[in-house]
């Protein structure tokens, strides 16, 4: 499985019911800010921005990026703020 970052514009008028329904659906998923999601899955980068691009209204824009630690020895690049300890804790064990 690998890890990755979604990120997608939200244009108030607009609906993201389905994507959100589409994210939350991962084996494992992480969502506390709002259009910002963290998941794994076996699909490949490619794959998986063309699945989730179907599910936003057209001309939104939507990042997703593989999260890989800058160094296997560390537990990996990645610094937060403001989440509960459960959400620290899944971060922690992730990035």
């Amino acid at each position: 499985m690998t890890t990755y970052l979604v990120v997608y514009e939200k244009n108030e008028a607009q609906s993201y019911e389905a994507i959100e329904q589409k994210l939350s659906g991962f084996s494992e998923s992480f969502h506390e800010i709002d259009n910002f999601w963290i998941i794994t899955s076996s699909l490949i980068i490619s794959d998986l921005r063309d699945v989730l691009a179907k599910l936003l209204p057209e001309g939104t824009k939507l990042m997703v990026m593989k999260y890989v630690p800058h160094n296997a020895m560390e537990m990996g690049a990645a610094a937060w703020q403001g989440f509960s300890l459960s959400h620290e804790g899944w971060l922690a064990g992730r990035l």
